[in-house]
């Protein structure tokens, strides 16, 4: 039996995630590509890199986070029919927040914790929250 309350909660958790997502790697990959100094050593948002790679890496971590974003979107308007995806962001947000922590630590960069971690395993356990398990989808028998 699916829960209707549990699915609608899942339903806005992944449109919240996925519009912030959006509006998050649409601007970084922006700023990225115009190499704007605000992102830049001294600049306000310089706080949202970890070093300064080189620009086509940082382009495509951008760019796979924002079509992430958007699959969000996608799913939220069926996550019954989304599940591998949802089960793989889940493993693959938690496993990749995990492994920052003890980067940030070795690299003296601690308040990740509060940003890219945060959006990592926050991600992770609000799908582990509200992802329906063990839900089976019935396909309808033709006759």
């Amino acid at each position: 039996m699916i829960n209707i309350s549990k699915l609608k909660a899942l339903k806005i958790f992944l449109t919240i995630y996925g519009i912030l997502s959006i509006m998050l790697f649409a601007t970084l990959f922006l700023l990225t590509s115009i190499d704007a100094p605000i992102m830049q050593e001294g600049g306000a948002l310089r706080f949202l890199r970890w070093d300064i790679l080189s620009k086509h890496v940082e382009l495509m971590i951008e760019i796979v986070y924002l079509v992430w974003g958007i699959f969000m979107l996608i799913a939220a308007r069926n996550p019954l029919a989304n599940l591998s995806f949802l089960n793989f962001t889940l493993w693959a947000n938690l496993a990749h927040g995990i492994l920052m922590i003890p980067q940030a630590m070795m690299v003296g960069l601690m308040y990740k914790m509060y940003t890219d971690i945060a959006y990592c395993l926050f991600l992770a356990i609000g799908l582990w929250i509200w992802t329906l398990k063990g839900v089976e989808i019935v396909k309808p028998k033709i006759v």
